[in-house]
């Protein structure tokens, strides 16, 4: 790992922050090949994420592939209202 000051690790954690999704995992990927040596582990030691969610993002740069999030299958499900006959 390179040395890191503590205003270069606010900045990766704001912008991870305010970023969702692929392009969250995207940018995670690039910040762990070129700061922590492809090391998921060592980048959620140092940085407010979850180490998961950066080894998905670097087999997402690897593959080229990229996953899909299914937020509108999450939490609980509308009534559906039925109409008397």
């Amino acid at each position: 790992m390179k040395d890191l000051s503590p205003q270069v690790i606010d900045s990766f954690n704001s912008a991870l922050e305010k970023l969702t999704g692929a392009s969250r995992r995207a940018l995670a990927a690039e910040i762990c090949i070129e700061f922590f040596d492809s090391s998921p582990t060592k980048m959620e030691r140092h940085l407010k994420v979850g180490r998961e969610m950066v080894q998905l993002g670097l087999n997402e740069h690897r593959t080229g592939i990229q996953c899909l999030d299914a937020y509108g299958l999450r939490g609980a499900k509308k009534k559906r209202r039925t109409i008397p006959t």
